[in-house]
């Protein structure tokens, strides 16, 4: 190759690489994903916090019913949670035997049996609970952990009985870190509504698992 279309090919190939070191790093196709994989403990513990407040604010309105307390509880559970990646973990292998409708139809049910449920064991807590949210609420440590999640433990102090420990998986998502797991003393939610899945399935498939969702919702609605 003669001298000339070599130096012409090398001042090509510098104009290039100054031009990628001049982009701003988010224009860079992967910079969201090096972004995702830096979420801080501190992040993990403010969204914790954040929905603690709002869940305390929640359980101190006069102005609720239970039904109304409990509605509040679980869009404040599913607004600071990945309802959509939990209910693909719990159900583990079996996702992938659900059509796209199936699929639909599975995490608008779980979402709305899950965290609803949730929301009604948070309501039985809170009811009657005086003083600040300080007195009954406290983080205790954060730490990562695999797969580049952040685990951030807290205390919850009943008006009566022992303390408890609660522990919040949180991953980061599209638009910061969401929660996928709760462990409460120990109790993992994400495991323990996996092996209850796990059981209907082995027992009747994914009909008895869409059936016995559609009548937890019934139950709920009816309770209410």
């Amino acid at each position: 190759m003669r001298p000339a279309i070599l130096r012409h090919l090398r001042r090509e190939l510098l104009g290039i690489l100054a031009a990628i070191t001049l982009l701003p790093l988010a224009a860079l196709p992967w910079a969201g994903r090096v972004a995702q994989a830096e979420m801080t403990t501190a992040e993990a513990e403010a969204v914790v916090n954040a929905l603690a407040e709002q869940v305390w604010s929640t359980f101190a309105r006069a102005d609720l019913n239970d039904q109304e307390r409990i509605d509040a509880l679980a869009a404040q559970l599913v607004a600071k949670t990945d309802v959509t990646l939990l209910s693909r973990l719990v159900l583990g292998r079996h996702w992938n035997d659900l059509d796209d409708e199936q699929k639909v139809r599975y995490q608008a049910l779980f979402g709305d049996v899950v965290m609803r449920t949730f929301a009604g064991r948070l309501n039985q807590f809170g009811k009657g609970a005086q003083g600040s949210i300080d007195q009954h609420f406290s983080l205790a440590s954060s730490a990562p952990t695999g797969r580049g999640d952040v685990l951030v433990r807290s205390t919850v102090r009943p008006e009566s009985g022992d303390s408890l420990s609660v522990d919040w998986r949180l991953r980061e998502g599209d638009h910061g870190p969401v929660i996928i797991d709760v462990i409460i003393a120990g109790v993992s939610l994400l495991v323990s509504q996996r092996s209850e899945f796990a059981a209907v399935l082995k027992s009747g498939g994914l009909p008895d698992l869409i059936s016995s969702l559609e009548h937890k919702i019934q139950e709920l609605a009816a309770a209410g």
